[in-house]
């Protein structure tokens, strides 16, 4: 983010896509039958930086994203919105049943403060959704573009969520695109043709991946975390608090 005119596109990019793109239900994720099973008889969730596309119901759940338009969308559905910071989260200590983040812990420059954010909003014994991508060894502009700081090691991402009171529960692998040449391209073409990348996301990526990731589902697995992502580029996390 060093880069203004990187930031600009990225700016102007995600911008463009909340402001020209209809609020997701969470019903398209398969991801949605995990969280609904999480939050019966539970109480206040919270979302951070979900844009227009939310994991968790969207009537009465608490959202914090730097985008105000986004935040807008989510408010007329009745949704508690704030324009806010990750990193200093404006609640109060031990008020959520389920946090959830999705494609944004990466995005976040102090990573530690935000788990330290996340550990004192959540109540003991609770969850905490989260997803990221894998291994700098895939590293590639798209990355740049999306406004990504860093890729992850599982281990020491395992050792970093342990630190922080956040021990993994669960995990599920996910695989998007590794190839290279084709990552390099994507980004390319969404930099220079940016409302063309807009408009593709709406109306073919995202039902696609939706479809996709509803006929996948989730495949849970419980142990050697490290071990079993050592090829993986994305993986979906549920932590639970000690």
């Amino acid at each position: 983010m060093n880069d203004p005119a990187l930031a600009s596109t990225q700016q102007r990019y995600y911008n463009a896509l909340w402001s020209r793109s209809k609020v997701v239900e969470p019903t398209a994720w398969a991801l949605w039958q995990t969280i609904s099973e999480c939050l019966e008889g539970k109480g206040a969730v919270l979302e951070i930086g979900a844009g227009n596309r939310p994991r968790v119901p969207i009537d009465g759940s608490f959202f914090v994203d730097l985008s105000a338009t986004a935040m807008e969308a989510l408010s007329k559905r009745n949704g508690h919105c704030a324009s806010a910071s990750a990193e200093a989260l404006p609640f109060v200590d031990g008020c959520f049943d389920l946090v959830c983040a999705f494609e944004i812990v990466e995005h976040v420059p102090d990573d530690q403060s935000l788990l330290r954010e996340i550990e004192r909003v959540l109540r003991p014994g609770e969850r905490f959704f989260f997803s990221v991508p894998l291994h700098m060894e895939f590293w590639t502009n798209h990355d740049v573009l999306a406004g990504h700081v860093r890729r992850y090691n599982p281990a020491e991402l395992e050792s970093l969520l342990e630190e922080y009171g956040l021990p993994i529960e669960r995990y599920n692998i996910t695989m998007s695109p590794r190839n290279s040449l084709y990552r390099n391209t994507s980004a390319r073409l969404v930099s220079k043709f940016w409302r063309l990348g807009v408009a593709l996301e709406g109306w073919m990526a995202l039902p696609a991946y939706s479809w996709l990731d509803r006929r996948r589902g989730m495949n849970w697995q419980y142990s050697n975390f490290a071990a079993n992502a050592r090829r993986a580029n994305n993986v979906i996390v549920v932590c639970r608090k000690s």
